[in-house]
C-alpha cells in the first residue's frame, strides 16, 4: 500500500473508531461504564503489578534506581489507566507521563503518585503532571510502558492519534521493557483489522477491562 493510501486508510479508521468510542463512553452513562471498567482493568493488571513490585524489592535490596513506568493521563473517553498508575506508584515505581511540547518527540515528566495534573497543550493528549521534566530520552531505562491507542488488532498493530509520538518513543526503550497498550474491550480488534506502516511499532500486549492479552506474532512482525 503506498504511503498516501495508507494515510488515508488510517484517517478513516480513526474516524470510525473515535465515533464508536464517543458513542459508547460519552455522557453520564458512558462515564459510569468507564469508571466501572477502570476497576476491572486494574484487577486484570495484577501480573504487571506483581512484576513491578518484584523489581522494586530487588532495586531496594541492591541499592539501585527504582523501576521506571511510563503511563499517560487519559482523555475523558479513553480507557482509564489512572487507578493502575496510582497502584504502581504506591508499589514504589517511578512514574513518568508524556508532555506534547518537545517538537516531534515526547518529553517525559515525573509524577509523584499524588500531585494534581494540569491541561496539556497537545491536541489529543490528556493532562500532564507538574513534576520535573526529564527530557525526551527518559525511557532509556523504562521497565513498563502503558501506551494509549485508538485501537489495537490481534496481529499486534496499534493505531494511535496520528502524530507518531509513541512509535518514535518506543524505539528508545530497552529490549527488556514491557509495552502494554490500554484500550476499551471493543477496541481490541480481529487480526488484520488495522493497517501497519513501516514506522508503526508492533504492540505485544493489550490490557482491557476484559483481561491482559498477549499478542503472539512471528519474529519481526
Amino acid at each position: 500500500m503506498d504511503p498516501e493510501m495508507l494515510a488515508s486508510k488510517k484517517r478513516e479508521l480513526r474516524r470510525q473508531l473515535r465515533a464508536h468510542r464517543a458513542a459508547a463512553y460519552g455522557g453520564e452513562h458512558g462515564a459510569a461504564r468507564r469508571a466501572s471498567e477502570a476497576q476491572q482493568l486494574l484487577g486484570h493488571a495484577s501480573p504487571l503489578i506483581t512484576a513491578v513490585e518484584a523489581a522494586v524489592t530487588a532495586a531496594r535490596a541492591a541499592g539501585t534506581a527504582l523501576p521506571l513506568v511510563a503511563a499517560y493521563h487519559p482523555t475523558p473517553s479513553e480507557a482509564d489507566v489512572m487507578p493502575l498508575a496510582r497502584r504502581l506508584a504506591q508499589a514504589g515505581a517511578r512514574l513518568v507521563f508524556p508532555a506534547a511540547d518537545a517538537g516531534t518527540e515526547l518529553e517525559w515528566i515525573a509524577w509523584d503518585g499524588d500531585s494534581d495534573f494540569q491541561d496539556s497543550p497537545g491536541r489529543g493528549f490528556g493532562k500532564e503532571p507538574r513534576g520535573e521534566r526529564l527530557g525526551t530520552g527518559a525511557l532509556h531505562e523504562v521497565m513498563l510502558v502503558l501506551a494509549p491507542a485508538v485501537a489495537v488488532d490481534r496481529s499486534a498493530t496499534r493505531i494511535g492519534h496520528g502524530a507518531g509520538y509513541y512509535d518514535r518513543s518506543l524505539t528508545t526503550i530497552p529490549p527488556s521493557a514491557q509495552v502494554v497498550a490500554v484500550v476499551h474491550p471493543s477496541e481490541l480488534l480481529e487480526e488484520g483489522a488495522l493497517v501497519r506502516g513501516e514506522h508503526d511499532v508492533p504492540i505485544p500486549r493489550v490490557l482491557t477491562a476484559d483481561g491482559l492479552v498477549s499478542l503472539i506474532t512471528s519474529e519481526g512482525s
